[in-house]
């Protein structure tokens, strides 16, 4: 009879954040798939956690979790106790373990979560802000188009976004995000459940307090907009832009097109509000 898959949380720092039930999983594990398994040993030491004198710990990070899904596979059909570790969180969370889940499944069998700590969850529960409907990010695209569409489309839906991000490109991360979505109310979360854990809090396009410092690993968390007063204040800057160019002596055809191109609007409605504004 196969066994399960048990996917395993693991603290983001504070080591005991770990729960017992976590603690007796490893305990019974005949063999830990993790993403890095020095990190993961030197956890397990520090909690005094005695492994099976069998135990193996092999690695599984995202550059071999595809060829170790046979390896796991062939593991829960000799009915061994697998676990999936990474090195801190959840695994699949912007961590290795999706693929690996992913193929256990479509093999038929069975997957049970031993949850825990999270980054992003740790971060909500202190932001300070609403969070009430969330989209969750996680790293963002490299290229500027794919991460300019990414954070438009979530803030367009309404949703407060929770983004994970270097302490070198934070403040990077920051301007950009204010250029796309204007002053909104943001934490930086950093070194959560450690030492030096810091919520800097303010507005996008301000220093944030306290001034945000590149060191550690860092999550974003920016409210959600109101969109009925950014609907609001897109009508007026379109007014102002329309009367502007029209007292410049500017036609109305040609303003439009300046209107559908600006404001992402369709010509024919860019054109009547051009005329309207003209009456």
């Amino acid at each position: 009879m196969a066994t399960r898959l048990k996917i395993l949380a693991t603290p983001i720092g504070n080591i005991r954040d770990i729960s017992l039930r976590a603690m007796d999983e490893i305990k019974r594990a005949d063999v830990i798939f993790a993403e890095d398994t020095r990190h993961s040993l030197k956890l397990i030491q520090a909690l005094n956690i005695e492994l099976k004198p069998d135990c193996r710990l092999v690695s599984c990070d995202a550059h071999k979790e595809r060829d170790r899904i046979d390896v796991v596979i062939a593991r829960l059909l000799a009915n061994d106790q697998v676990l999936l570790i990474s090195d801190a969180g959840c695994p699949t969370i912007s961590d290795p373990g999706s693929l690996l889940v992913q193929g256990v499944l479509q093999k038929g069998l069975a997957v049970e979560v031993i949850p825990g700590p999270s980054a992003h969850s740790t971060a909500l529960m202190g932001a300070g802000i609403d969070t009430t409907r969330f989209a969750f990010l996680g790293f963002l695209p490299q290229k500027k188009t794919a991460r300019k569409k990414l954070i438009e489309s979530a803030a367009s839906a309404g949703l407060a976004l929770v983004i994970y991000e270097s302490p070198l490109r934070v403040l990077e991360l920051l301007d950009e995000l204010f250029l796309l979505l204007g002053a909104r109310r943001v934490v930086v979360a950093r070194e959560l459940t450690k030492l030096h854990e810091t919520f800097h809090r303010g507005v996008l396009g301000s220093p944030l307090d306290p001034p945000v410092v590149e060191k550690g690993e860092c999550v974003v968390v920016i409210e959600a907009g109101d969109k009925t007063k950014e609907k609001s204040e897109q009508a007026q800057d379109i007014g102002e832009f329309i009367e502007t160019q029209l007292a410049q002596g500017e036609s109305a055809k040609d303003v439009a097109k300046l209107v559908a191109a600006m404001f992402n609007m369709k010509k024919k409605t860019a054109y009547d509000l051009v005329i309207t504004s003209r009456r």
